[in-house]
């Protein structure tokens, strides 16, 4: 993976994009999005920031690009650089084992760790 400092502000402006735009929000309540995500989101617009990671997925172990931000921005979650605005959330592990992506893809339970920035 790159140097954190060049993905972040990437990932910062998803984050800002997510909470303010329509899609960020189901029934008028803002939604979270997962690590897992972000490294999608952020490998698309530039694929040479997560190096030769994985994007992540079960098995894939601690070094997956999602493993990654998801801990960089946990890491974060009080820091100046998002102003403290930063929120985290976990989803339930029960029934993961049995949940996968097409193609068989089976998420890890840190891929599910998910963020959104808290209202301005």
């Amino acid at each position: 993976m790159s140097d954190w400092t060049q993905i972040r502000p990437i990932v910062k402006a998803l984050l800002e994009n997510e909470r303010n735009s329509s899609s960020g929000k189901y029934n008028g309540e803002r939604c979270f999005i997962t690590a897992y995500q972000l490294a999608v989101l952020v490998a698309k617009e530039n694929p040479n920031l997560k190096g030769n990671l994985s994007i992540g997925g079960k098995g894939v172990g601690p070094d997956s690009f999602s493993r990654q931000i998801a801990w960089h921005l946990s890491q974060e979650i009080d820091g100046e650089y998002f102003e403290g605005k930063l929120e985290i959330g976990f989803f339930s592990q029960s029934g993961l084992d049995e949940f996968s992506f097409d193609g068989g893809h089976k998420p890890s339970l840190n891929e599910f760790s998910m963020f959104r920035l808290r209202e301005t």
